[in-house]
């Protein structure tokens, strides 16, 4: 019998719990800004996948008020970083299970992103980046990017302020002192992906656009006082995503949108279908910083949100992705070449964190330039084709799902017809780096 509470990431050991495969969050929140509390009540339904008779969800500060399973009332244990719920029997493989649990938490003041993810206050009310374990910061989950799932929210705010998660808008209940404003994400989501806004925000409807054959639904969000700023990249938007849809295959969600917030300037996320911008950032202005944020978060939609990590040791398949995109971004525009973009990248790179596969620093150089070094190399060794062919070979084969970077280089050595072994021991795994240059092209080996 199984009482798992961990997926055994070596980085972050306490997250996430196997055994379980949580298919659906029903997340209601009432939401406070002024006194910066959050009370909730989460639904978490899911199977199990070995015989169990303990659930246990990451939790790192609220308290709980109350846990249900099935309907019966459960003694709630926490310790450390876990939410134990045990059971008076024992979970069959396949079983389905729901637990309701009640819960509070208050909102750090500090308006800044640090070492820690999660909730943070604005001038006017709250934002969040969650990445990586943030979520278990603010309400109960198995907070861990191998266990997707879908999601709504119900999000009860002061009237005269906006709620803002991922997914579609299905409805807004007003009441005389608040609002509830519901959200429909239908489309599996790893939890590190969630987005959560409060504040004066708009909402623009920039209608369809196909993109290799399908039609996706353009939305955006902006704080009210900044809709101006917005219209600078409602194009380039569309032009990126065409662009994008190319080379790496269709999109792989049923909408996209910018939400430019009031959060902190120089970050950025890749929330699920709403990329979280800084409005200090996209300040209506059209320039490098802006053409880069802009292209590396929508990448991220294939690379990170589509296709997960398996460990948080694999964050070079989302940031290296998305690197290595914004550079071939810069290319199409003339903004910069790709070899300039690649050379620079290559010797930016620095003398220690490595390797690649088991960064120091989970969002430095190494991740990210060190990350995109490894894509250009590989390009160089096995060609445009099937470089190409790879990255849209690997989001079809794991849309929706998480895999690792064992699970690339099989992609890469399938798509190619040839052994890579030795290429990802010195590109990826070496613990002093990789080489100081580049392959030579494969049409010149």
């Amino acid at each position: 019998m199984e009482r798992s509470t961990s997926v055994g990431d070596r980085r972050y050991p306490t997250l996430g719990a196997t055994g379980l495969d949580i298919e659906h969050y029903d997340v209601e929140l009432e939401i406070d800004p002024a006194r910066r509390s959050i009370d909730g009540v989460v639904e978490i339904s899911g199977r199990t996948e070995a015989p169990t008779d303990l659930l246990a969800f990451d939790l790192d500060g609220p308290d709980v008020d109350s846990a249900e399973v099935d309907g019966a009332s459960i003694d709630v244990l926490v310790e450390d970083r876990e939410l134990l719920l045990p059971l008076d029997r024992v979970l069959a493989p396949g079983d389905e299970f729901t637990a309701v649990i009640e819960f509070g938490t208050s909102v750090d003041p500090g308006p800044s992103f640090g070492p820690d993810a999660g909730i943070f206050v604005s001038a006017d009310g709250l934002w969040s980046v969650n990445e990586p374990d943030g979520v278990s910061t603010w309400m109960p989950a198995n907070d861990h990017p191998t266990d997707k799932a879908t999601w709504s929210f119900r999000l009860t705010v002061p009237a005269g302020d906006e709620a803002v998660a991922n997914g579609a808008l299905v409805d807004i209940v007003a009441d005389d002192d608040t609002t509830t404003w519901v959200w429909e994400q239908d489309e599996p989501m790893a939890s590190y992906l969630t987005l959560l806004l409060v504040g004066d925000y708009d909402f623009v409807d920039d209608g369809e656009i196909t993109v290799a054959g399908d039609t996706v639904e353009l939305r955006h969000v902006v704080l009210s006082d900044d809709v101006d700023a917005l219209d600078r990249y409602l194009g380039v938007t569309r032009d990126q995503m065409r662009f994008f849809a190319e080379l790496f295959g269709p999109y792989p969600f049923d909408r996209y949108g910018l939400a430019l917030a009031d959060s902190q300037s120089g970050l950025a996320m890749e929330t699920q279908g709403l990329s979280l911008f800084s409005v200090d950032d996209l300040d209506g202005t059209l320039g490098p910083l802006q053409q880069l944020l802009l292209s590396h978060e929508l990448a991220h939609q294939w690379f990170g949100n589509a296709v997960s990590p398996s460990t948080w040791d694999d964050i070079w398949l989302n940031e290296g992705f998305a690197t290595y995109a914004q550079m071939l971004w810069f290319d199409e525009i003339g903004l910069s070449t790709l070899d300039r973009e690649a050379e620079l990248a290559l010797l930016s790179l620095p003398p220690d964190g490595w390797p690649l596969s088991q960064p120091t620093d989970l969002f430095g150089s190494v991740s990210y330039n060190g990350g995109a070094v490894a894509l250009h190399a590989l390009r160089q060794v096995i060609g445009d084709d099937a470089f190409f062919l790879t990255l849209r070979t690997w989001v079809a084969e794991h849309l929706d799902g998480s895999a690792s970077t064992d699970d690339f280089q099989r992609v890469a050595e399938q798509v190619w017809g040839g052994d890579l072994d030795d290429f990802f021991a010195v590109w990826v795994h070496d613990p002093d780096g990789p080489p100081d240059r580049y392959p030579l092209p494969a049409e010149d080996q």
